[in-house]
């Protein structure tokens, strides 16, 4: 006997009265079990199974009294409005599907807002009191209903999530959106960043077969025909694949690659080992290259996708400026999808590790993202982000460095399910990826203006400023600044000052500047938004030190007291 009753399955014929012996064998009881639920239960079939028959042996008579119970008579079936508790039976969600529809329909937007705002761009230009060095923009992208899951059984996919209902993002891209529209509005301001040696990072999260792995693709096809071939610029790429401290170069050809390790080294950089980074002369090379690793992904089926990413895929494109030498950095992230109980139900042991792996490291990427915006805050630079807690993490410290020379942009691309049986997957996604945008750039109110952070300079200020600190290195000081001020000058790429003062100079004007702006960031501050100087703290340092010492003395007289009294 086969584990399910398919329609086509064969079955012993029932008794015309219907009326079957309690000592009837099994299979004889299976067919008219089965024959009542193709009646009056049809969309239920798939219950009618040896777990049932086995459940339920010895007792069939009484199975089948509770069935009329619940859906009537054989052949009258209980309408839909009578199944609910107290009342023969328990609602599913595709039971109100209707109902469902048109609430969705009433809550969501008739029309979202313009998205030919850039807002990538325009959010590294956020100023509260310092320039906000590492911004993120979070998107959220709800994939169409698949045509193999209309035909699904049970009523539940049908479209429950769409744009702009109930949680902000920066952008909301809809079942209709393609991925080209994706790359102009969230990936092409990122490729200026990495030709103009910052650091770009794009990532798509979400639960498994939620379109994560189709968007990332769509973005890098975009990118192999884009702008990234600049004259003057040398691409590379690398392609890597990472669950927990598992890391595997996809594009490595050496029969026995050693394994690939990612530290830090003393001096704070991010060191790679046992990495093959690939030269790309065109469009083409790196086609090649992109689809090789592609092909290369670990992919296994699960409860909700037949083909689920099992490890965080990376794709790394480094651009240098072959004039100056300097470096950006593109990092295209498609994370490995994150798994429900539900989910993952029927993973094996080696399954269930590798969820845990997944979840783990999903985990500690929003905590490090809520920790860095919290941050962004003046006066908040001494809390704490965990990036060393993990390799990802640790591999794009550039977004979560405080102290990090260069702007970074992340891009944070939530992707969703629209189905009405993924809804409380779903909400959770929003739930955690929505609020990451607003951290950003909040700030104190009645700041107390910060005279030694450059991003305050006006124009004169900043000459005068770096007149005084590199006037002899730079020569014209005025032709260096060009007019701008000292929060422009902060967003000028390390190229250009190393274009405007040389290489050697530049170089050190970048770095002083990027000192300043990092003091600035971690610069103590009172509730009341004033500074905490350092006379201050040494002032407060004696005071404790005073209180300590007073303490001590009235303990000591006390003590004194006591010895005549005993």
């Amino acid at each position: 006997m086969s584990d399910l009753a398919a329609p086509n399955t064969p079955l012993p014929p029932v008794p015309a009265d219907e009326n079957v012996p309690d000592n009837a064998d099994a299979e004889a009881w299976r067919a008219k079990i089965f024959a009542y639920y193709k009646t009056n239960v049809p969309t239920k079939i798939k219950m009618v199974n040896s777990k049932m028959m086995e459940k339920w042996a010895g007792k069939y008579d009484v199975l089948y009294q509770n069935l009329i119970k619940k859906y009537g008579p054989l052949g009258h079936p209980l309408p839909v409005s009578t199944l609910a508790p107290g009342a023969g039976g328990k609602k599913s969600m595709g039971d109100f599907k209707d109902s469902f529809i048109n609430l969705v329909a009433k809550a969501a937007p008739q029309q979202l807002p313009e998205r030919n705002v850039d807002v990538v761009k325009s959010k590294a230009g956020v100023q509260v009191n310092g320039l906000e060095t590492s911004t993120f923009t979070v998107c959220s992208r709800v994939r169409p209903i698949l045509p193999h899951e209309l035909e699904k059984e049970g009523g539940e996919n049908f479209a429950v999530i769409v744009p702009g209902q109930s949680f902000e993002f920066d952008y909301a891209f809809g079942p209709d959106s393609n991925n080209s529209e994706i790359y102009k509005l969230t990936t092409e301001p990122l490729v200026e960043r990495c030709l103009n040696g910052q650091c770009g990072v794009i990532f798509a999260y979400g639960q498994t077969g939620s379109g994560k792995t189709h968007t990332m693709n769509g973005i890098m096809d975009e990118l192999c025909e884009s702008d990234i071939f600049k004259e003057g610029s040398e691409v590379e790429f690398t392609y890597l694949e990472m669950l927990g401290a598992n890391i595997k170069d996809c594009l490595n050809t050496d029969p026995q690659p050693k394994p690939v390790a990612i530290g830090e080294a003393l001096d704070g950089r991010i060191l790679t080992r046992n990495v093959s980074i690939h030269p790309c002369a065109d469009s083409s090379a790196l086609k090649a290259l992109v689809s090789k690793a592609k092909s290369l992904r670990s992919v296994a089926a699960t409860e909700k996708n037949a083909a689920s990413s099992r490890a965080h895929g990376i794709g790394i494109i480094s651009c240098t400026d072959v004039e100056t030498g300097v470096t950006g950095k593109l990092y295209v992230i498609d994370l490995a999808g994150s798994e429900s109980a539900k989910d993952s139900k029927k993973h094996d042991s080696k399954r269930m590790a590798e969820t845990k792996q997944i979840n783990l490291s999903l985990s500690n990427l929003k905590e490090c993202i809520r920790a860095r915006t919290m941050a962004s805050e003046p006066g908040m630079g001494g809390i704490h982000v965990p990036y060393r807690r993990n390799k990802l993490t640790l591999l794009i410290k550039d977004v979560f460095e405080i102290g990090c020379p260069r702007i970074c942009s992340t891009v944070v691309m939530t992707n969703v399910s629209p189905l009405a049986s993924d809804v409380s997957h779903s909400s959770n996604t929003l739930k955690y990826s929505g609020p990451l945008r607003v951290a950003v750039g909040k700030g104190k109110g009645n700041l107390q203006k910060d005279e030694d952070d450059p991003a305050n300079w006006t124009n004169e200020e900043a000459e005068a400023r770096i007149r005084e600190a590199h006037g002899g290195e730079i020569g014209d000081v005025k032709a260096f600044v060009r007019g701008l001020t000292g929060v422009q000058l902060c967003g000028l790429p390390e190229k250009e000052y190393l274009v405007r003062g040389g290489k050697e100079a530049g170089k050190k004007v970048y770095l002083w500047m990027w000192a300043l702006i990092t003091d600035a960031k971690t610069r103590k501050r009172r509730d009341d938004g004033t500074i905490v100087t350092k006379e201050d703290e040494e002032n407060e340092r004696q005071e404790l030190v005073r209180q300590k010492e007073e303490k001590a003395r009235i303990w000591a007289e006390r003590e004194k007291h006591l010895r005549k009294e005993f």
